[in-house]
């Protein structure tokens, strides 16, 4: 392997495609399956349901091919399968591996992506330089996990439009509706829940009595420098908590930062306890857009309830920092600006602030399912989004035309430009009779109306 500098800062130096989590991080899905990140199974999404790399891009596999999962796979043979071995060398060769072409895409397109800023935060907290001493030329590397990714199954008090019962357990009864009504054959494809979630030893009750996980988790906390919760919903699942108390009882907490996506509902007095006993807190408070715009992408949620929940995480110690967490899809981009807007006028002392995501907010985009992608707009709506983010970068320059900080800042204006280029850069649309069918249909089951609640994107529910 050639050498390395010392002076490592940047993923350039080691490789234009290098990633440092396949070096410290392992993440699980809802149904127990270990994947590389949170975002590599979006890799494989597309114009079209082609299942490219076999449709499980992301997920680890073993030898004989089936997916790993924490009902029955070792951790120890997951951290260095032929799997994680090879995603390492073609990183360190320059090669994108292909549950990695998410983030190289939205990078081509001035968008940061989550390897540019898990890079950035990783690079300062440990010594990239000994992590590559440590690699093997076969890709093994030492059994020390740094940062796990959890999602113990998918309890959830919601069922976001954007969701399905792979990751929410309220779902179900819509899918049971909505699934035998579907006729659209794209769709009806992309809405399959096999076996509920039951495959290849596959169960959402993956983490419950399974002493194997848990005695492998315990044997990694001493190493461990970062624990992300993720939906369902971590804040009430009984396990998050006692994950929490045990590492405070063996006394690694202040070595840990707690990281979180949460919807914000249930956040009770014990929690805020127990933060307090780690090193900090990260929580991403999932809101994807304002009032009742919200309340129908995140139903049933309230957004009276949600916006008393951020004033009282604006009122947490210092050791917890708050972002506003938006998932970017087809029902919202139109109304960024108006989310944004909002969110300065509330004058929140910590969520956001500056210089996290230039004092706006944060955005990921929606890739599952593959209908609500931003991608699939009508090229003449995007057309109208483009100019409308135009209009509001102007505002923004003048509401910040003295802090220059601002408008040289990499997730301020530049990444408002490369959410638009990312929505511009492939058509998809031939999904909109997918959007269509998706909409009509939930609103009946709900009790909803797109028409009402999005006016200006009402012609999206009509044939252009």
């Amino acid at each position: 392997m050639k050498t390395v500098n010392k002076k490592i800062n940047h993923s350039a130096d080691i490789s234009p495609t290098f990633c440092i989590l396949p070096w410290i991080h392992l993440s699980t899905r809802p149904n127990g399956h270990m994947r590389l990140c949170c975002t590599s199974n979006a890799s494989s999404v597309g114009a079209l349901n082609d299942k490219k790399w076999g449709g499980e891009v992301g997920i680890l596999k073993q030898a004989e091919g089936l997916p790993a999962n924490f009902n029955h796979t070792d951790l120890k043979t997951a951290w260095n399968s032929d799997y994680m071995k090879r995603i390492r060398k073609n990183m360190l060769s320059g090669k994108i591996p292909p549950s990695c072409s998410k983030c190289f895409k939205e990078e081509k397109q001035g968008y940061q992506s989550k390897r540019i800023w898990e890079n950035r935060h990783w690079f300062k907290k440990l010594s990239v330089t000994k992590l590559l001493q440590d690699t093997k030329r076969d890709g093994t590397i030492p059994n020390k996990i740094y940062y796990m990714d959890l999602r113990f199954g998918t309890k959830c008090n919601l069922k976001c439009i954007m969701c399905s019962p792979h990751d929410s357990s309220l779902w179900v009864s819509d899918w049971n509706k909505l699934y035998p009504q579907i006729q659209n054959k794209s769709l009806k494809e992309l809405m399959v829940w096999s076996n509920k979630g039951k495959v290849h030893g596959a169960s959402y009750n993956w983490y419950k009595n399974n002493q194997g996980f848990w005695n492998q988790l315990l044997e990694q906390i001493p190493n461990m420098k970062q624990l992300y919760f993720a939906g369902g919903e971590s804040t009430i699942i009984p396990e998050h908590y006692k994950l929490l108390e045990t590492c405070v009882e063996k006394g690694y907490a202040k070595q840990i930062d707690l990281r979180y996506n949460s919807n914000g509902i249930e956040l009770p007095e014990k929690l805020f306890k127990l933060w307090e006993k780690f090193r900090s807190v990260i929580f991403h408070f999932s809101l994807d857009s304002i009032y009742e715009q919200n309340n129908y992408i995140r139903f049933p949620s309230d957004f009276s309830v949600l916006e008393k929940q951020l004033r009282r995480l604006d009122e947490t110690s210092d050791s917890v920092s708050v972002t506003i967490a938006c998932a970017i899809q087809v029902l919202n981009i139109y109304y960024i600006p108006e989310f944004i807007k909002w969110k300065l006028a509330c004058r929140f002392k910590k969520i956001n602030a500056w210089p996290k995501s230039a004092g706006l907010i944060d955005t990921h985009f929606v890739y599952h399912p593959a209908h609500l992608n931003v991608k699939i707009l009508p090229l003449e709506f995007k057309k109208e989004v483009v100019k409308k983010f135009e209009d509001f970068y102007l505002w923004l320059e003048k509401e910040f035309k003295s802090q220059s900080d601002f408008l040289k800042h990499p997730y301020g204006i530049s990444r408002l430009k490369g959410m638009c280029q990312f929505m511009l850069s492939e058509d998809w649309s031939n999904r909109m009779p997918e959007f269509r069918e998706y909409i009509l249909k939930m609103d009946k089951i709900r009790g909803l109306n797109f028409k009402e609640t999005f006016p200006e994107m009402a012609k999206l529910l009509d044939n252009f």
